[in-house]
């Protein structure tokens, strides 16, 4: 009976704490590609989607994307091998992949809890869940971007 009850608060603190996080302050925001494609759109385009207008005409990609938030996981190990590295943020309602390229020279990568700011092409990964295959992540006070943007 005790491990039953154990058990079930364990759960309850979990579940509690993926709801927080879910919850967590923080924003994201989506604006369509075709809408950054020559200068005089992304003269009118928020300022947030910058990093995108390098790639804009190039990609294939529906909408460059901003998400903020706290980091939640952590790939630590890359199970294809291609360098790319993956954490999962959570901000304003929701959970988001963030997909750092192996041409971004990130030094490491953000421990859970850290506050990041990601803004990238949304994509289909390869484990079938969207991401945000990011052109610029922040946090710690530095900005990094793909060789591309």
């Amino acid at each position: 009976m005790k491990r039953i009850a154990l058990a079930l608060l364990v759960v309850v603190v979990l579940l509690g704490g993926v709801a927080a996080a879910v919850g967590a302050p923080g924003a994201y925001q989506r604006y369509p590609r075709v809408e950054v494609l020559w200068p005089k759109q992304q003269a009118r385009a928020p300022g947030w989607t910058r990093p995108c207008w390098y790639t804009a005409r190039w990609t294939d990609k529906t909408y460059c994307e901003h998400v903020s938030g706290r980091v939640v996981w952590v790939q630590r190990k890359d199970p294809d091998g291609d360098g790319d590295r993956h954490v999962l943020i959570a901000g304003h309602y929701r959970l988001r992949i963030v997909k750092m390229a192996v041409s971004m020279p990130i030094p490491g990568l953000p421990r859970v809890g850290t506050k990041v700011d990601a803004v990238g092409w949304l994509m289909r990964g390869g484990s079938g869940h969207e991401e945000i295959n990011s052109q610029r992540v922040s946090w710690g006070g530095r900005s990094w971007t793909t060789q591309a943007g």
